[in-house]
């Protein structure tokens, strides 16, 4: 706990660089929610991520788990933004969730992380 605090009273005054600082303080900003942003934010983050798979998804793609961070602004607008997987999709998705951003309204700044793990759906004979 004390090293999580350290951690983000470092990071308070600078903003990530890396990958793992930015999931760092996605998870703890996280795990300190109380239910209702907690459904919010899991409202919000399903919303944009249905919208970006609709416009990202094509057959045979490859799914590689992947993990996106993001910071947002009060509005729920992207600031900044990390991947960790570099697939097309992956790619793509960050891409369409920088542009869309996540509804609703958030402690300013707030990180926040998607970790998408796809499976292709066998045809059933």
């Amino acid at each position: 706990m004390l090293k999580l605090m350290l951690l983000a009273a470092s990071l308070a005054v600078a903003d990530p660089v890396r990958f793992e600082e930015a999931k760092a303080l996605a998870d703890a900003n996280e795990a300190n929610l109380s239910s209702g942003m907690r459904n919010q934010l899991l409202q919000s983050q399903g919303d944009a991520l249905a919208s970006a798979l609709g416009a990202c998804a094509q057959p045979g793609m490859d799914l590689k788990v992947f993990t996106l961070v993001f910071r947002l602004n009060a509005e729920g607008t992207v600031a900044r933004s990390w991947r960790e997987g570099e697939t097309p999709l992956a790619r793509c998705v960050h891409k369409e969730l920088v542009a869309s951003g996540f509804e609703g309204v958030w402690p300013d700044p707030f990180y926040t992380s998607i970790k998408l793990t796809l499976t292709a759906e066998q045809p059933k004979i």
